[in-house]
């Protein structure tokens, strides 16, 4: 496998009350991706509960790894009845695909031959991170701690575009600079919404909107993805001006649109000798 994500779970703040009686919380963490989950211990009686839990280990394709978000959710355990959501946590995982600085990413222009490059022992991120629920909007916060590291595979039929960096700012970004601006690119994906998919009309609000939310974050990066590997085949490494939408079509689906201007960033402290522009003329 391509990609290694660890994460850890350390602790809680500000959670909310859930057991009544008590007017504390016994809770746990859920920690989903693509479809493996973990769970944390119990740490009974606390709002502000401490894990600080083993490294729970994923292996995905790197391709996924743009697509799918880290999904952390908090529960209360109760013993006699089912246990309630306190809230979620979506962390996109594209920003710990990036190589580290300095290092090239090859594009459709460079050899063409398979190679497998460890970026550096991978990135890392760590931190509180508001806990989001649907119906209740924050309930406290989570402090945890991801790592990611990533053999990236350059063979021209691979799917991922790991490297390419997305600046929503139309102006080239501070401490870079242009060396080839390579035109528009653009990307449309079209899923079904699963607010029409349910084959049991009885849900629970909540489970509608978490539905909805975590195929909001997938479709989002499924068209990132997509982009970049457009940018990728231009020759290209960034893309700037990003600029996604989401349209809710009722039955028909979700449609989400994803379009930017495809660049060749270089640092500034790099030469640039030229600025070509290989957009067509109209």
């Amino acid at each position: 496998m391509p990609g290694k994500v660890k994460v850890k779970i350390v602790a809680g703040r500000n959670l909310p009350v859930m057991d009544r009686s008590s007017d504390t919380t016994d809770a746990y963490v859920e920690i989903k991706l693509g479809n493996t989950t973990f769970k944390t211990d119990v740490c009974r009686k606390s709002l502000n509960p401490q894990w600080n839990s083993e490294w729970y280990r994923f292996e995905m394709d790197d391709a996924e790894l743009q697509d799918e978000p880290l999904q952390i959710r908090l529960m209360d355990h109760d013993t006699y009845s089912a246990n309630d959501a306190i809230g979620k946590v979506y962390l996109d995982l594209n920003p710990l695909l990036l190589p580290p600085l300095g290092t090239t990413v090859k594009t459709a222009f460079s050899d063409c031959g398979t190679s497998t490059n460890s970026l550096s022992g991978g990135n890392t991120m760590s931190g509180w991170f508001p806990v989001y629920d649907t119906m209740h909007g924050i309930r406290g916060e989570v402090n945890v701690i991801v790592k990611v590291e990533l053999f990236s595979d350059f063979n021209k039929f691979r799917q991922s575009s790991c490297g390419v960096q997305f600046f929503n700012s139309s102006t080239i970004p501070h401490g870079y600079q242009a060396h080839i601006v390579l035109g528009m690119v653009e990307e449309l994906v079209v899923s079904d919404d699963p607010e029409y998919q349910w084959i049991d009309k009885i849900r629970t609000p909540r489970a509608s909107n978490e539905a909805r939310q975590t195929q909001f974050f997938k479709l989002s990066g499924e068209v990132q993805r997509k982009i970049g590997l457009k940018v990728l085949d231009l020759g290209g490494n960034a893309v700037i001006g990003y600029l996604q939408c989401f349209d809710l079509e009722a039955e028909c689906g979700i449609v989400v649109r994803g379009l930017g201007t495809a660049v060749s960033l270089v640092r500034s402290q790099e030469p640039v000798h030229s600025l070509p522009c290989q957009c067509s003329e109209e």
